[in-house]
């Protein structure tokens, strides 16, 4: 088939490549570079972790990334896969009911070996951390990933497979054949003709694709970076990837990376927002922060913020990726929906895409796959942590 794929986030490179490796012709289209710099994929770093609560389904798929990520790791010039681990803490006991809880069950039931975290392990063991965190557990099995420089790699892999990649070619629309679509119409009026369109535009799905917009949303979320004077203190072995109350508080960051740079960041309700408004965090959004630091970090209580903007996510309606055909216009697919928490995923997601796109069978896609909101969630255990 010819197949155009609209965006280069991490959704559009790794569905380009499993395309092209299946013997498709793979057009790439983005509204600006490709990589997109304001793609929610281009960032410092993303978490790799496969703690999900009682989800079971998403564990078992994050053990099978997790491993492929590691294969990613061994062919690439340097790590960009950093298995540091992942610290997830509570203010609570561990409870049966609780996000941190039932991960520990599911993690321990799927053979992982976990240390519980008690405050005296706290102390000893962790940097920084205040005694109001009474319980967790850290799982070495876990990381974070130099998510901007993974997909400039992607991209290149893509363009060396083959995948014609055109930068700075927006998508006004669909080209229409009755109710199908057979290609784009790009902003400057060119038509492209393809056998399947994949709209992998994260944030502009609902835009390029308004029967969607009730479907698949843009939400801002607020990220910073401080640059603590004494870096060290924060380095991986004391300060791992971690969570703190995630499902209270929404709270999560990461150890001081190369440049001395400490990222902590928000999972919580969001803001709607235009996909192409300014990406600035909101000073309420940094008083929270500051409120949460003084509680929980009271040593970086008072680093002056290197640098803030928002993350925008493709928010689903149920928190779960949606992937699938569009059972209405036949020859549209879409891979959007990473609701704050699909770049982990990213070494398997590429072959979910192109059984959509092929109209092959797929366990995920049973999940992930075309739906409407008949019965919402009334919670999801995703807890984004990008």
């Amino acid at each position: 088939m010819r197949v155009i794929v609209v965006g280069s986030g991490v959704f559009g490179a790794v569905s380009a490549l499993a395309l092209r490796a299946r013997g498709h012709a793979v057009e790439l289209l983005d509204a600006g570079t490709s990589p997109r710099q304001v793609a929610a994929s281009t960032d410092i770093s993303k978490i790799v972790r496969m703690d999900y609560g009682a989800d079971g389904f998403y564990m078992e798929l994050m053990e099978r990334a997790l491993s492929k990520w590691r294969a990613w790791n061994a062919r690439w010039a340097r790590p960009l896969f950093h298995e540091t681990g992942f610290l997830l803490l509570s203010r609570a006991i561990l409870a049966p009911g609780t996000f941190e809880g039932e991960s520990l069950t599911q993690l321990e039931a799927r053979g992982h070996r976990v240390l519980r975290v008690t405050p005296r392990i706290l102390a000893e063991r962790f940097s920084g951390w205040s005694p109001v965190y009474v319980d967790g557990y850290f799982n070495p099995e876990a990381g974070w990933v130099e998510s901007g420089a993974v997909l400039a790699c992607l991209m290149n892999d893509a363009r060396a497979a083959g995948v014609v990649v055109r930068s700075d070619t927006a998508v006004r629309g669909m080209l229409e054949r009755g109710d199908a679509i057979a290609g784009v119409v790009t902003s400057l009026g060119e038509s492209i003709s393809a056998d399947a369109v994949l709209v992998a535009a994260g944030a502009w799905t609902g835009v390029l694709l308004p029967h969607l917009a009730e479907l698949l949303w843009p939400v801002a979320q607020p990220i910073f970076h401080l640059k603590p004077p004494h870096a060290s203190a924060w380095g991986a072995e004391r300060f791992p990837v971690w969570a703190a109350d995630i499902a209270r508080t929404g709270w999560y960051g990461f150890p001081a990376n190369a440049e001395g740079i400490v990222k902590i960041a928000n999972h919580g309700p969001g803001r709607r927002v235009n996909p192409d408004a300014p990406r600035v965090t909101l000073p309420s959004e940094e008083e929270a922060l500051r409120r949460f630091l003084a509680e929980s970090l009271p040593d970086l209580a008072n680093v002056p913020l290197h640098a803030s903007k928002s993350c925008l996510y493709s928010d689903s309606f149920d928190g779960d990726f949606f992937l699938g055909r569009d059972p209405d216009r036949p020859g549209l697919v879409v891979a959007a929906g990473d609701s704050g928490h699909g770049f982990k995923f990213a070494p398997v997601l590429g072959d979910i895409v192109a059984d959509a796109v092929e109209g092959r069978a797929n366990d995920a896609l049973k999940r992930f796959g075309w739906r409407a909101p008949s019965v919402r969630k009334t919670e999801d255990a995703r807890f984004g942590m990008s």
